[in-house]
C-alpha cells in the first residue's frame, strides 16, 4: 500500500524527514528549503529557509540532534538549528570549494557530516567548539571528477564516495576533533582522515548513487549505463555486476543485508537481491504493482484511461503513428531520490521516493 503526497508541480530535487515523520524538508529546484508539517492529513508550509543564493541540491535531516544540512549550487553548505521557533543557519567553512556542492550526508552518530562538490572536493565537516563554527577537513586524494553521491558506513568512520570519473572510493573518515577513536573495519585499517582504502571502477557511466548495507559489509552502487554493481568486504577485489534492460537508475538503498531497491528513469522502484557468496545480483520484482491509475484521468480511444502525463505523450505523437498506452505507475516522472522512512528489526519496512512532478511516495515494504 502506498501514500502519495504532492507538493505542487515543481521537481522534488531532495527531501528529508524529521525524527517522528511529522515534518518533511524539500528542495523544489529553487534556492530555498521548505519545511512542511502534516496537520489533519494535509501538508502545511511552516518554514522557508532562504539563505542560499542558488538551487538547493541536497538536504539531510539529523533525527537525534534535529539539525538540517543543506547544500547548494551557490558553492555553500549550511547547518540549520531550530531555536525559539526559528531555523537559524550557520555557514560551513568550505574555503577550497569553488563550485556547486552536490551532496551532503550526516554521519550515523550525527557528530559530523560529509559533502561532495563538482570541483572534485570531498570534505568531512564537524563543529569546532572553541571557535564556534563548522569546519571542513578536506580529503587530499580526491576523485578526478564531480562528486555525485556519498554513503556513511554504520561504524561512523568510513565514507563511500561516487563520482563522474566512473569510480566509487572508500575513504577513512575518523575525525580526532570530535573524539573519534579508530575502530576495526573489514574494509581496512582506519587511521588518519581521508586515507583511500579501496577504489572500484564502474566500466563506464558516471556513478549516481552508492549505499552500504545495514552491517556495512556490503556496498552497492548504480551508474548511468543502467548497470548495478555490488562488492563485499569479504573479497573487495570481486565486483559483481548486473547489466539491466532498464533505463538508468538514479538512486539505491539497502532495505536489508542482502536486498536493495533502485529507482530512476524507470518510474517504478525495483527490488534486487545481492548474494555475495555466489557473486550474483538477481531481480526480485517491481515495487509498484498497481494495475489501475489513480487521481485525475483523461479518456482515450476505445475507453482506455490515461493520466495527464500519458495523454500528453500520446497526443504529441504524429497522427500517422499508433501509440500503445504506457504502463500505469504511481510515479509519472523520473525518481530523483529514495530515503528511509521506517525501520523494523534492523530492516526497512517503509521508504519514500520523490520525483520530478512534485510527488513524494511512501512505500510499505511489509511482506516483500
Amino acid at each position: 500500500m502506498t501514500e502519495v503526497h504532492s507538493f505542487g508541480n515543481l521537481p522534488v530535487i531532495a527531501h528529508a524527514w524529521n525524527k517522528d515523520r511529522t515534518q518533511i524538508a524539500v528542495s523544489l529546484g529553487k534556492n530555498d528549503v521548505r519545511i512542511y508539517h502534516k496537520q489533519a492529513g494535509k501538508w502545511k508550509l511552516m518554514h522557508t529557509l532562504t539563505e542560499h543564493l542558488s538551487r538547493v541540491l541536497a538536504i539531510d535531516w539529523a533525527p537525534k540532534t534535529n539539525r538540517i544540512v543543506s547544500a547548494s549550487a551557490d558553492y555553500n553548505a549550511y547547518v540549520w538549528t531550530y531555536e525559539n521557533d526559528t531555523w537559524k543557519p550557520q555557514m560551513v567553512e568550505l574555503q577550497r570549494t569553488s563550485r556547486a556542492v552536490c551532496c551532503a550526508k550526516w554521519s550515523p552518530q550525527e557528530n559530523k557530516f560529509a559533502i561532495g562538490s563538482s570541483d572534485k572536493n570531498v570534505a568531512i565537516c564537524y563543529y569546532e567548539t572553541e571557535q564556534r563554527f563548522w569546519a571542513a577537513e578536506m580529503i587530499k586524494k580526491k576523485p578526478k571528477s564531480t562528486v555525485t553521491c556519498l554513503a556513511w558506513h554504520p561504524n561512523n568512520q568510513l565514507l563511500a564516495v561516487g563520482s563522474c570519473d566512473y569510480r566509487v572510493r572508500i575513504y577513512t573518515a575518523a575525525v580526532k576533533a570530535v573524539g573519534d577513536q579508530p575502530q576495526p573495519s573489514k574494509w581496512g585499517n582506519i587511521a588518519n582522515t581521508g586515507e583511500l582504502l579501496h577504489e572500484f571502477q564502474s566500466e563506464s557511466g558516471w556513478t549516481h548513487d552508492v549505499a552500504f548495507s545495514p552491517s556495512g559489509e556490503n556496498l552497492a552502487w548504480v551508474s548511468h549505463n543502467s548497470i548495478i554493481f555490488a562488492v563485499s568486504s569479504k573479497d573487495p577485489s570481486r565486483i559483481t555486476m548486473e547489466i539491466t534492460n532498464y533505463l538508468p537508475f538514479r538512486c539505491i538503498l539497502f532495505v536489508s543485508e542482502s536486498t536493495f531497491i533502485v529507482g530512476g528513469h524507470e518510474f517504478s522502484p525495483l527490488i534486487y537481491n545481492y548474494d555475495d557468496r555466489r557473486g550474483a545480483i538477481e531481480f526480485v520484482e517491481k515495487l509498484d504493482q498497481q494495475g489501475a491509475s489513480t487521481g485525475r484521468q483523461a479518456i482515450g480511444e476505445e475507453g482506455e484511461f490515461y493520466t495527464p502525463y500519458q495523454a500528453s505523450r500520446l497526443f504529441d505523437q504524429p497522427s500517422m503513428q499508433t501509440q500503445s498506452p504506457e504502463p500505469v505507475t504511481t510515479h509519472q516522472s523520473m525518481i530523483t531520490q529514495i530515503v528511509p522512512y521506517q525501520t523494523e528489526n534492523m530492516n526497512l519496512s517503509k521508504i519514500s521516493s520523490a520525483d520530478l512532478f512534485g510527488q513524494v511516495v511512501i512505500w510499505n515494504l511489509s511482506g516483500k
